[in-house]
Parts: C-alpha cells; structure tokens; sequence
C-alpha cells in the first residue's frame, strides 16, 4: 500500500508543480509603461492658428507667424512655409496656381468687412484653423502693427487686439503667451516664451519605447512552493490512510514436536 500512497504523492506533486509553471508562462512578464500622450486634436478638427498679414504689414505679419509656429500648443497642422509665407503677404515663390490664388485672397483682405470676413472664412476652413491672425500694419509712428483673432466658427473677429512687446527687438512673445493661454492645446512641450525657428511641417513625434520588467524565476514564484507544500500535504495524507492503525498484532508461533 505504501508504494500506491507514494504513487499519489508524486502524481499530486507533479499536478500541482504543472499548474505553477504554466501559470507563471501565462502571465505576462511585466505592465509595459506607456508613453505619456500628448494632447492632439481629433482627425478632422481644426487646430492651430495661421497668421495672415494685411497689406502693408508682411514684415510684422512674418514675425509673428515666426513666433506663433515654433509653439505647438498653437501651431497649425496644414500650413507648410511656402503657404505661410504667401498668407503673410509675400509672393508666391513658385507659379503654383494654389499659392497664386492665396495671394489674391490675402491682398483682398481689409479689415472688418463683409467681403474681408468672407475671404478669411474661406482661408481658415481650407488651411482647418482654430483662428487666423490678422496682422495690419501702424497707421502712424506712434502705433505700431496690431493683430486680431478671426474665429473660425463664429466668422467674427475676438475683441482682444495683441500688440507687439515693447522691447527694442520688437517680438510678439507677450502676445504669443496670451494666445497660448486663449486657443493652446495641452501639450508639455509647448513653451510660448521661447521662441525657436519656424517649424512649419508637422514633426512625428517618435513613439517611447517599453521598459520591460525583470522576468522571476519560477522557484521564486509563490505559486511553486504552495505547489510543493500541497504536494507533500496530500503524500502525507495518502500515507496516513493507508496505514494500519489498528491494534497491535500478536504474532505466535506454533511448533509441532516431532
């Protein structure tokens, strides 16, 4: 009977010792850490702001879309440089009819009107803009070049008017903080008081890897040793069963004379 209750014991441990390691092949070896996710606009949507200069106001317009594009809480998404440069009022470096035909909006655009809010709509809803920056130029010494926002959505101008900051170099990083502020998307890497060079195309932002874990052995598994103290509990309990526990036996021996 013993060798049957040794049998069990080892079938029982072998059982146990399986079901560990195929629970420990099962799990995965770790929680990959996800890269954090930037904000992005859903597909479709408009996002970003394009700066568009009145006439007369091509310098001041091309410095603050300079400012405006190296942010990408604000940068637009469909405005390379050849386009940003013809919506700030220069001409078309090429004899695209796409950028010809920009230009003849832009140099129609003149201030609060109906047929001016027309063109911008049009201009926003093709290059799909949150807003455009209008830039127009001093009207004397003492007033410099002022921007205004068009919204897109509602076909109107913002009542906020941003001025260029008074320093020497003349920037629009003051204006550029409070745009950030009003239309930004949430993203870490926005930062509107630096101002880096124009980055008109879209950069793919490259995906962060995943750290894997240290993988554990399976002889330091908990789910490996709950198997061998089952293993040896059920031996042990075979033993038992098995064992004559009666009253002791009394054996005689009989000789027969001869």
């Amino acid at each position: 009977m013993w060798r049957i209750a040794l049998s069990i014991a080892i079938y029982v441990a072998a059982l146990f010792v399986g079901q560990a390691a195929w629970a420990q092949a099962d799990a995965p070896a770790a929680a990959q850490v996800a890269p954090p996710q930037v904000a992005s606009p859903p597909a479709g949507s408009p996002s970003g702001l394009a700066v568009v200069a009145e006439p007369g106001a091509t310098d001041a317009a091309w410095g603050l879309a300079q400012s405006v594009y190296a942010v990408d809480a604000i940068r637009p998404i469909a405005v390379d440089e050849p386009h940003a440069r013809v919506l700030c009022g220069e001409p078309p470096v090429t004899e695209a009819p796409d950028l010809r035909e920009i230009a003849e909006m832009v140099a129609a655009v003149h201030g609060d009107t109906a047929p001016s809010r027309s063109l911008l709509g049009v201009l926003a809803r093709r290059f799909n803009v949150r807003a455009l920056l209008v830039v127009r130029a001093g009207s004397s010494a003492e007033r410099g070049a002022t921007a205004r926002v068009f919204l897109s959505d509602s076909g109107s101008f913002d009542a906020a008017i941003y001025s260029p900051d008074d320093s020497p170099t003349s920037g629009w990083s003051g204006a550029v903080r409070s745009l950030v502020r009003a239309y930004g998307m949430q993203v870490p890497s926005a930062d509107p008081g630096a101002l880096r060079a124009p980055a008109l195309a879209t950069a793919e932002v490259p995906k962060a890897e995943a750290v894997p874990s240290k993988k554990v052995s399976f002889y330091q598994s908990g789910w490996f040793w709950g198997a061998i103290a089952a293993a040896a509990f059920a031996g042990g309990a075979a033993y038992f069963a098995v064992r004559d526990n009666g009253p002791t036996t009394i054996h005689l021996e009989m000789q027969v004379p001869r």
